[in-house]
């Protein structure tokens, strides 16, 4: 028992030892040679576990925390006392009292000294000079063009084409020297007189985040002056385009990106140029929205997809995909990101193209450029139940509706259809016009069958005739049919409507309850959400709201009915109208004409 007892003071005693008010044994972190620039001149620190330049003797410490460490000093009648903010392992920031004295023979105590620390003094910085090299990826990755301001040297902005930030890892390098750099390459403009043109490559000395500022040191590792070696960067998270640089080794002069000392406007570029060797199929040209990826703008020619994504407002995100090999429906893309330096391959499987709509699937990222292994079908990771992800025509064109006729409709859901004064505010209904009976009205009526319109309330007056009086308001939904399929049993629709504030498109699931009953779900957003079905109303399920459609057509109304399941959206349109080209030639119209005599003979025979 006395021996537990003993075990037991002696631990208590290591513990407060090791971390307690008072300690006056230095933290390693913080001890080294240090180079800083105070009061414009240079100054080198050393700091052992017990004593400072120009400080003296440590006699107490209180460790805050790892980062934030005060320490009391005492050299003769002085005491100082200092506190460190630990950044990296080869960057310090320090606040000091300077030289506090009290009466002889009083002892002042830790937190008596540092009271007289101002809140917003400059910090000073302090650059371990022998530092170790940092990775760089945390803070730049990719290649950048950039133009460059120097506030106190020209107020213009020098911007050349072949000024460029380069900082690209190099994954399995057995040299790790080679992920802890970067390089500025400086070109002079004309018409700037202080512009310059040099290259600089700076090792990674660490970075730290306050707030959205995203600061970090470097070390030139060309240059010998120890005033024009170290030097400090800024980023800010919410506009990483723009970075701030100190013009001497301090870090407290940086606020913000764009009221640094010298300031880069980057623009991200590709870091290589991968030549394709297959083609994607002609249809596919054009502009679309990704459905899948925050409706991302997605730009295609015949050899490269470009996807461009906007995580939030006043950045964007860039990736080109380059066609390296096809079968059957599968691409193998070489995947370059402008933000990046790694030249990956992903594997697309594409579904032909229908309406407005291409349905796809992508596979895993992979460095090995081996179709069978980058688009094997296990690399698409789906599970056992899965659906396309879309790709939508950003400027749609109408095609027929898959459903068509009017109807009267119930709705249930989480966001329900309201009412829209599309053309301004009005009389509702029209002067003079008394309303019968107010329903909700889903209809397909125009001559095309090309566009749903949606009256949330719709006020129904009939004169003596049967026909309708009101006749001018307008619905409080217009919507285009872009494109309609089927696919794991549930028929899809994708509508287009330019005023919905949520998402111009919107994903149906719809199905033929009856000989006159239509069931549909509206979804929260552009994209078909695997749970959905047509009694889907929930957020939770994907959907907005559900809607219950019962045929609804009078005499005078002329809305025939159609319903189409989307089991062949690639089937041509029966009521699509064919334009014959009488200029194509003399053949052509020779055998045209032949063709017309022969259906008119055999019309006449039967």
């Amino acid at each position: 028992m006395i021996s537990l007892a003993l075990f037991r003071l002696l631990f208590v005693l290591a513990i407060s030892v090791s971390g307690g008010a008072g300690e006056c044994v230095i933290p390693r972190v913080i001890r080294g040679s240090w180079f800083s620039f105070e009061g414009g001149s240079n100054t080198i620190t050393d700091i052992d576990p017990s004593t400072m330049t120009g400080r003296g003797n440590c006699v107490a410490m209180d460790k805050v925390s790892h980062e934030d460490i005060k320490l009391l000093f005492k050299d003769n009648e002085c005491y100082h006392c200092v506190q460190f903010f630990v950044r990296t392992v080869n960057v310090l920031e320090m606040k000091t009292t300077g030289c506090v004295t009290y009466r002889q023979g009083y002892t002042p105590a830790l937190e008596e000294v540092c009271s007289s620390l101002i809140p917003d003094q400059a910090l000073t910085t302090l650059f371990n000079e022998n530092f170790v090299p940092k990775n760089c990826r945390s803070v730049l990755e990719g290649v950048w063009q950039f133009a460059y301001q120097n506030r106190f040297s020209f107020t213009g902005e020098c911007n050349h084409p072949e000024a460029v930030i380069r900082s690209c890892q190099e994954p399995g390098n057995q040299f790790l020297i080679a992920n802890q750099k970067f390089n500025i390459t400086y070109k002079k403009c004309p018409g700037i007189k202080d512009s310059f043109e040099a290259v600089t490559e700076f090792s990674c000395l660490g970075d730290w985040l306050e707030g959205k500022n995203h600061y970090f040191a470097a070390a030139n590792n060309k240059e010998s002056r120890k005033e024009e070696k170290y030097r400090c960067f800024i980023r800010n998270r919410d506009d990483d385009l723009y970075m701030g640089s100190s013009i001497t080794p301090e870090c407290s002069v940086l606020k913000t990106p764009e009221n640094s000392p010298a300031r880069f406007r980057m623009t991200p570029v590709k870091h290589d140029n991968v030549q394709p060797s297959c083609l994607l199929p002609q249809n596919f040209t054009g502009r679309w929205i990704n459905t899948a990826h925050t409706e991302a703008d997605i730009i295609i020619n015949q050899t490269h997809i470009t996807e461009i994504s906007y995580p939030n407002i006043g950045r964007y995100r860039k990736t080109v995909y380059v066609c390296k090999e096809r079968r059957d429906n599968r691409f193998m893309m070489a995947r370059l990101n402008i933000d990046g330096c790694q030249t990956d391959f992903v594997c697309f499987d594409f579904v032909p193209r229908h309406h407005n709509v291409i349905r796809f699937r992508k596979g895993l990222e992979m460095i090995i450029e081996q179709f069978s292994t980058v688009c094997s079908y296990i690399q698409f990771k789906s599970g056992r139940e899965w659906s396309y992800d879309l790709l939508l025509a950003k400027d749609p064109v109408p095609v027929q509706c898959p459903v068509a006729g009017m109807f009267n409709f119930t709705q249930s859901g989480d966001e329900l259809l309201t009412t829209r004064l599309l053309g301004g505010p009005t009389s509702e209904p029209w002067d003079g016009i008394y309303c019968k009976q107010n329903i909700s009205v889903f209809s397909v009526c125009d001559e095309e069958q090309k566009e749903v319109w949606i009256d949330a309330v719709k006020c129904v007056t009939v004169n003596a005739y049967g026909q309708e009086v009101d006749i001018y308001t307008l619905p409080d939904y217009k919507l285009k049919c872009i494109g309609y399929w089927k696919e794991n049993l549930k028929s899809y629709l994708i509508t287009f409507d330019e005023r919905d504030p949520v998402s111009r498109y919107r994903c149906w699931v719809y199905q033929r309850a009856d000989l006159n009953r239509i069931l549909l779900s509206q979804s929260v957003g552009p994209s078909c959400n695997l749970q959905q079905t047509v009694h889907a109303r929930s957020i939770t399920e994907g959907a907005a709201v559900s809607l219950s459609l019962v045929e609804y057509e009078r005499e005078h109304d002329r809305c025939p009915m159609r319903f189409d399941d989307g089991s062949n959206p690639w089937r041509a349109d029966k009521n699509q109208v064919i334009v014959f080209d009488v200029q194509a030639g003399a053949s052509a119209c020779t055998a045209s004409l032949v063709l017309v005599f022969f259906l008119l003979q055999a019309l006449f025979i039967v």
